[in-house]
Order: structure tokens, then C-alpha cells, then sequence
């Protein structure tokens, strides 16, 4: 049911899926691949969740020593994080029953979900056997198919691809171009290769041609890292505050300027998880750059904040950044660029509060709307197709 006569669009939740999930949607031969990294194996307590952690660095310094040692660490990647905890937390049981995600929204008060998955599975970036990595990403396409065909018109997700194997990559997005739940692709880009790669060329040509969006969507803790993730002086509070809007801003400008959106004009590109008040200030710096350092971009059509206000590019909202930087954003860039996201289930979401909270900020009727639905169905355009679909029905 709406919130409050509002229809819901969440644009940025998260699901597991763990492992012992995925294990069931890839073939033995896949599995055996996984013995080398036992040790990276991970059982989580609570819910006998299995994840791997390769590649996981550790954040271990308070500000103001000289030396790592934080008390309550105990190994932990993310040691010292409490999370927000607004009221109820999610049901420990989503990656694995569907149902209770669907009793989550509905508790909340929301329509549709947008899935991706959660952190720990960029460590498959790290592997040294590429056909693990596209294993792990078939197996995960696979799950979704399910997954949301339970709910395929509150569910929806990403294609996972690599960003190491574009060949393996292209083929698995052309398996799942067409599947109901796919609404956008996700590269798992390696720490340290940009988005504006040639490698990447094939992804964004099939992304338009199946009328699928471009999901950015940034790291903080896991890999592959965020630009620069590396170098946060081994303190979580740095890292966790500056990987999200660093890692966003790099990957939109290395898209818009690498001319991704002159080649192809019917491409809709979104940033997501990593705040949005500082998109007005970051496209005056790329337009200015534009001009005076010309020689490191090819040639533009558009300066780069005409490519951020054409109706092709959108940003998630955080909700810390509240009502007036909301306001400021559409004031200066207009009110088709932004769009609601919870982060759920993740520790940062203010689950059950998330709608509640932008409900109850002081922003227009009409910029509320395509905040919480408009703009989102123009994103993930693919999903006013299966609405379509579901109505015909």
C-alpha cells in the first residue's frame, strides 16, 4: 500500500546473497574452485551465513595514535561499527526467504525494491581464476531470476559483470538482458581501472541496446575499494566518510568525460550510495576543468553538467544529508536528477524510519513525487515494462 498516498521506489537496498545460497546455483565443478580460499571463509553467528573475505583489509587506528589497536576490534573488518539502528532491525532471514523482505517493505511502507548485492561479494574481484569470478556472478544472475520472480513487481536488480573479463562478462549480460528481474548492469571494476576503459565499450553498447541502466554503485571497506579506499590512513571513520562520495564522484566523471554518454545518447547512468549535495559543487569543478584542461578528455558535445541535468543522469539521496542540501541540489540542478534509497538492510539504513524521515521533510509536493517514484521509474525504466506486463495480466 502507498505511504500515505505515495507510491515507493527504493532505488539502492542490498541483499546477500551468501554463500551457502549461491552454492545451490552453481555447478560442482565451480564449487571445487572454492577450496583454495577456505581460509578466507567466513560463518557468521547469528544466521550461519557463509561469506569469503578475500582480499579484506583491516581498520584498526583511532585518530590521534600512532600505532592500530583498537580495543574492540578482536580482528574485525569493520571493527567499532554500530550502524544506525532507528527502530526494528531487518529480518536476519532476506537473503534467504524473500517473504520477509516483502514483510520488511511492507512494514515500512514501501512499493518496489531495487537489489544489489552486498559488499563481501567484490571479493571475487580478487581472485587469481577468472572463470571463479564469472561463476560467482552467473550463480548470483541466477538467484535473482528467482528471487524476484517471486515478487516481480516490488523486485528488480542488477547484472552482475566483470570488470576483468568483459568477453565472459558480455555473455552473461546478454543471457539475462531480457529477464524481467534485470532492470540495469553493475561492473565489478578491479580497484585501480576506470570506468572510462575501452574494456567497458561492449557493456555500455548492450546496455542501451537492451534498454538497460548504467548502476554506479561505490565501495567502502570490501574490495574492489573505492578511488583512493586504500589510502585512508587505516581509520574507519576516514574511510567510511570519505570512500562513498570519492568513489562517486571518480566514476560519474570518468564516464561523463570519457565521452560514454556522446556514444550513447539513449544511456541512462545512475550514482548511487554516495551522498548527493555534493553533485552542484563537483559538476562547476568538471565544467571548469573541461575548458582548461581540455587535453585530457575527448572531444565533449556538452559540458558535463548538461549531461548531469539532461534527464539521462541520476543520484540516490542519503539521509543525513537532509531536507536543505536536498532543496539545494534540485534548486541548482533541478528535480529530475534525484531519488530516494534506504540503503536496506545494511547497517547505515534507517530501517523502519528511512520513508518516514523524507516523508516529513520540508521539500515541495511535486519534487516529493519524483523523488520517491517519478524519477526512479525513469531510471529503471526497464520496470515500468513488468508493471506493464503484470497489468495485462
Amino acid at each position: 500500500m502507498p505511504k500515505n498516498g505515495q507510491r515507493i521506489f527504493d532505488t539502492d537496498t542490498h541483499v546477500g546473497p551468501s554463500m551457502d545460497v549461491l552454492e545451490t546455483y552453481m555447478d560442482q565443478v565451480d564449487i571445487d574452485k572454492l577450496a583454495p580460499y577456505a581460509q578466507y571463509r567466513s560463518v557468521a553467528k547469528r544466521t550461519g551465513q557463509v561469506t569469503y573475505r578475500m582480499g579484506v583489509r583491516k581498520y584498526e587506528r583511532r585518530l590521534g595514535r600512532a600505532e592500530p589497536g583498537l580495543e574492540e576490534s578482536a580482528g574485525a573488518y569493520m571493527a567499532g561499527f554500530t550502524g544506525a539502528h532507528k527502530g526494528r532491525d531487518p529480518v536476519p532471514t532476506v537473503d534467504h526467504d524473500v517473504h520477509s523482505r516483502i514483510s520488511d517493505m511492507d512494514f515500512e511502507g514501501v512499493d518496489v525494491n531495487l537489489l544489489l548485492p552486498s559488499g563481501w561479494f567484490g571479493a571475487f574481484t580478487t581472485v587469481e581464476d577468472l572463470s571463479l569470478e564469472l561463476a560467482a556472478y552467473r550463480a548470483y544472475n541466477r538467484w535473482m531470476a528467482d528471487y524476484c520472480g517471486a515478487y516481480p513487481d516490488r523486485l528488480g536488480g542488477v547484472i552482475l559483470l566483470s570488470g576483468r573479463d568483459a568477453e565472459g562478462g558480455l555473455r552473461e549480460l546478454r543471457r539475462c538482458a531480457n529477464e524481467p528481474w534485470a532492470w540495469g548492469i553493475f561492473v565489478y571494476a578491479p580497484y585501480g581501472k576506470p570506468l572510462d576503459h575501452p574494456d567497458f565499450e561492449p557493456y555500455w553498447a548492450a546496455a542501451q541496446e537492451y534498454d538497460l541502466s548504467v548502476v554506479l554503485h561505490t565501495f567502502t571497506v570490501m574490495p574492489p575499494y573505492a578511488p583512493g579506499g586504500l589510502d585512508s590512513w587505516d581509520n574507519l571513520w576516514l574511510q567510511r566518510s570519505a570512500a562513498h562520495p570519492w568513489c562517486g564522484m571518480r566514476n560519474m566523471a570518468s564516464v561523463i568525460g570519457g565521452g560514454v554518454m556522446d556514444r550513447y545518447p539513449n544511456l541512462r547512468v545512475g550514482c548511487l550510495e554516495a551522498g548527493h549535495s555534493w553533485l552542484p559543487f563537483w559538476v562547476k569543478r568538471l565544467d571548469e576543468h573541461a575548458e582548461s584542461i581540455a587535453s585530457a578528455l575527448p572531444p565533449l558535445q556538452h559540458r558535463p553538467s548538461e549531461y548531469v541535468q539532461s534527464g539521462r543522469y541520476f543520484q540516490s539521496i542519503e539521509m543525513s544529508e537532509g531536507p536543505e542540501l536536498t532543496r539545494m541540489v534540485a534548486e541548482l540542478l533541478g528535480q529530475g536528477i534525484l531519488m530516494y534509497a534506504s540503503d536496506y538492510p545494511h547497517g547505515e539504513s534507517w530501517f523502519p524510519k528511512s520513508v518516514e524521515t523524507v516523508m516529513g521533510w520540508n521539500l515541495p509536493d511535486d519534487f516529493k513525487q519524483k523523488l520517491f517514484w517519478d524519477n526512479p521509474l525513469q531510471f529503471y525504466r526497464r520496470y515500468a515494462g513488468v508493471m506493464a506486463a503484470s497489468t495485462a495480466a
